[in-house]
């Protein structure tokens, strides 16, 4: 008898212990930040952070992050999650694109040099977003980079660089590591790392109630960024009669550049006048040249209806997913990364497939891109600007399902690869 109740108790105890595992794995693949309602402005979203014991691995970033550029706030956001949760973390700041020494860089981020990060012994991991052909810089006894490309082949000779320069290379999207595969890349070298929103500059979602109906662009003065098609669908479907707005968030004008890149448009004013929103019978635009911080950037989703990206390929679309998580619908090009988690077809404009030539900013033999059928895209945004309580509706349906796309969720994954390095 008592062989049996000890036997009993050896049971239970067994299976109480798998069930408790399965709930931690259960919580461990949960977005554990509960959606509340906000009586004023309708969903919000309201974030509980649970604590994580502190990682043994030493983190070296090396990349961009003083600057307004998308790879830099890519690193910064991801960063900033890493030291909320207790992760071990330095990071090298490299200059680039449009660096600003002042620059604001996420609370608590030690910035060291070389020397200071290799002062007592070479980091665990290194973390990267380098360009391929300069990832001999990075630094680290496990080596991973972040990678994004915007079409469906990458230049051939950064093959060899990722694969002889990383452990893994981390895209944001299947798109990507679909793109570096058919590139020639091994599946086994390539791991999806999504990108994030950064959840404490969320607000609760309040579009302007007097004024015109506004679409938002943000966008860089890049052919690849689709702003002709969006200008032109933009001159279709509205007139200077139509209560409407186009804003055009954008860091800066080819026009006052020394230099013109290929993949660059002209000036910002050549493309309206080339487009007709030049004329007295023109909705109007509004260009907004400005460098924000990374809180000043959310905050320019509450000043519109509707984003539009007309994009002709993203690795993954970080201003369109901002503009999901703050409740604000967006049409978009119906291919590359974005799609992954853009909710509504209805608002993914189809395209026309065509060779990416110099519209890229490196060559790449076969790589195409994906341009939006004008007239589609024009009818989308007469659609909205004609049903806004619908398109409110979308937005708020849209927030709820990428809201698990955050940088705390993007840090967690990123914490479980290196686990294994």
């Amino acid at each position: 008898m008592g062989r049996r109740r000890v036997s009993c108790c050896c049971v239970w105890l067994v299976f109480t212990s798998l069930q408790f595992a399965k709930v931690l794995r259960i919580f461990e693949h949960t977005d554990p930040w509960p959606k509340l309602a906000n009586a004023d402005c309708g969903y919000q979203q309201s974030y509980l952070r649970p604590p994580m014991s502190s990682p043994k691995k030493r983190i070296l970033y090396q990349g961009l992050l003083a600057s307004p550029a998308s790879w830099a706030r890519v690193g910064r956001g991801l960063l900033a999650a890493l030291i909320e949760l207790g992760a071990d973390v330095q990071a090298i700041s490299s200059r680039g694109f449009r660096f600003d020494p002042s620059f604001p860089l996420p609370e608590g981020l030690r910035v060291v040099s070389v020397g200071d990060a290799l002062h007592d012994s070479e980091p665990d991991i290194g973390i990267g977003f380098l360009h391929p052909p300069y990832l001999d810089r990075l630094l680290g006894r496990c080596k991973y980079n972040l990678f994004a490309w915007e079409a469906d082949r990458v230049p051939p000779g950064w093959i060899d660089q990722l694969r002889h320069g990383t452990v893994i290379t981390l895209v944001p999207s299947q798109f990507t590591r679909q793109s570096l595969i058919d590139s020639g890349l091994e599946p086994e070298r390539v791991a999806v790392l999504h990108y994030g929103f950064d959840a404490r500059f969320v607000k609760p979602r309040c579009p302007p109630s007097q004024g015109p109906f506004t679409f938002l662009s943000v966008a860089a003065p890049h052919w690849r960024k689709g702003v002709r098609e969006l200008c032109q669908a933009y001159r279709s479907a509205f007139t200077h009669q139509d209560e409407v707005l186009l804003h055009i968030k954008t860091t800066y004008d080819p026009a006052d550049s020394r230099r013109r890149h290929p993949f660059e448009i002209s000036s910002w004013q050549n493309l309206f006048a080339e487009c007709g929103l030049s004329d007295a019978s023109a909705p109007t635009v509004k260009l907004d040249l400005a460098t924000l911080t990374d809180a000043q950037q959310m905050e320019i989703y509450q000043s519109a209806h509707v984003h539009v990206a007309a994009t002709w390929g993203e690795s993954f679309g970080l201003a369109i997913l901002e503009s999901l998580a703050s409740g604000m619908p967006v049409i978009a090009t119906g291919w590359s990364g974005h799609t992954e988690f853009v909710p509504f077809n209805a608002d993914l404009v189809p395209y026309e497939l065509r060779p990416g030539g110099d519209a890229l900013y490196e060559l790449a033999a076969g790589a195409r891109v994906a341009v939006p059928d004008v007239p589609a895209l024009a009818a989308r945004m007469r659609w909205h600007f004609e049903h806004p309580a619908e398109s409110a509706q979308q937005g708020r349906l849209g927030q709820a399902a990428v809201s698990h796309l955050t940088w705390q969720n993007a840090a967690r994954g990123l914490l479980r690869l290196i686990d294994d390095c």
